[in-house]
């Protein structure tokens, strides 16, 4: 990595890291990252891990947390809103445009939805060498084993096993890779 490439790095990374992010060695924030009126402490990257351009991450709760494995590359425009605990493993592959959100918000007959709250945050974890295509949502409380396949424009709302394909709205087991 050049000289220039960490200076830039580094004062991308600087309001985050002023924020309670832990970066690992070779970790980088894209620029265009909310960070003035949201919450990060609690956010963890490990090493050489990487969040594009534009990200949104919130941490909502009072000891939310997000891990975010060794090596794991996720693409511009992300969401990740958490409550409570969302984990992603190692060398994982996020598209763009791709939301993972461990509650719901809460609205109903005579709530308006900027008077809802949040429901009950439920832990998310996707595990090591997952990809997950563009413009999928990844919902509360699923775990994705080892080397799961999200196709785009999913939405995930149950776990599935490790090596699992999946795809749809809700997303199903399409196959097993061997």
């Amino acid at each position: 990595m050049n000289i220039f490439y960490k200076l830039i790095s580094c004062l991308i990374s600087l309001p985050a890291r002023m924020k309670g992010v832990k970066l690992g060695r070779n970790s980088f924030l894209g620029p265009g990252y909310d960070f003035l009126m949201v919450k990060l402490k609690g956010l963890s990257l490990g090493d050489d891990t990487i969040i594009g351009r534009n990200a949104w991450i919130e941490m909502s709760g009072n000891n939310s947390r997000i891990e975010i494995g060794d090596g794991t590359n996720i693409g511009r425009n992300v969401t990740i809103s958490c409550l409570e605990s969302i984990i992603i493993g190692g060398k994982c592959l996020l598209s763009y445009n791709v939301s993972i959100l461990d509650h719901d918000h809460l609205s109903g007959k005579n709530i308006s939805p900027m008077d809802g709250r949040y429901s009950k945050g439920q832990e998310i974890i996707i595990e090591n060498n997952c990809f997950i295509g563009a413009h999928s949502f990844i919902l509360k409380g699923v775990h994705l084993g080892d080397h799961c396949v999200v196709g785009a424009n999913s939405v995930v709302t149950k776990s599935f096993p490790k090596y699992s394909v999946v795809c749809g709205n809700p997303a199903k087991l399409v196959r097993t890779l061997k």
